[in-house]
C-alpha cells in the first residue's frame, strides 16, 4: 500500500516529509486493514518512521470500541469490520 505524504524538503542526499496526525494515521490503518488482518507488530513494520507503537495501539484501541475493527482472539490480528 503506497502512503502519500506531504514532502517539504528534498535534495541529493535527503527527503524530508510530514508525519502524517493522529486521523491520517488512523485512515492509513484503516486502509490496511481493509486489504488484509493485520497485528500490531505487522502495522507497526508497515508504519516504521511514522508512528509510534503507543500512537498505533492508542488508535487500534479506538476503533475497537468505535466497533470499526475487531481482533481475532487466537491469531491477535486485527480486521475491518465491513
Amino acid at each position: 500500500m503506497k502512503i502519500n505524504l506531504k514532502m517539504v524538503y528534498d535534495d541529493d542526499e535527503v527527503t524530508v516529509f510530514i508525519a502524517p496526525d493522529e486521523k491520517e494515521t488512523e485512515e492509513i490503518i484503516k486502509k490496511m486493514l481493509a486489504e488484509r488482518a493485520m497485528t500490531v507488530n505487522e502495522i507497526h513494520e508497515a508504519l516504521s518512521n511514522l508512528a509510534s507503537d503507543d500512537r498505533i495501539r492508542r488508535i487500534l484501541r479506538k476503533l475497537m470500541e468505535e466497533g470499526k475493527i475487531e481482533m481475532d482472539k487466537r491469531t491477535k490480528r486485527f480486521r475491518l469490520i465491513s
